[in-house]
């Protein structure tokens, strides 16, 4: 007996996301665009950080530096340099 009504109450709310999804159709479009995108992108990444590591390369990562000017008469300035 539950497992009739448990299939029925999924085959109900299966029904409600089918009309949901007809009824806001452009939403759920961009939801499942927006969905592949973020896929893609960690597959493609994940894909590049393999290839890396393989190859035994190391990754050239950018450091912050705290930055001075080249006078050094004046004081340190409060800023950060990329290198």
């Amino acid at each position: 007996m539950l497992s009739v009504i448990l299939k029925t109450a999924i085959e109900f709310i299966l029904c409600a996301l089918l009309i949901y999804g007809f009824i806001h159709e452009k939403e759920v479009i961009k939801f499942e665009q927006r969905i592949k995108r973020i896929i893609v992108l960690n597959y493609r990444r994940n894909k590049n950080k393999n290839n890396i590591r393989k190859s035994g390369r190391k990754c050239a990562r950018l450091k912050i530096i705290n930055g001075r000017k080249a006078d050094k008469s004046k004081p340190y300035r409060k800023g950060f340099d990329v290198a």
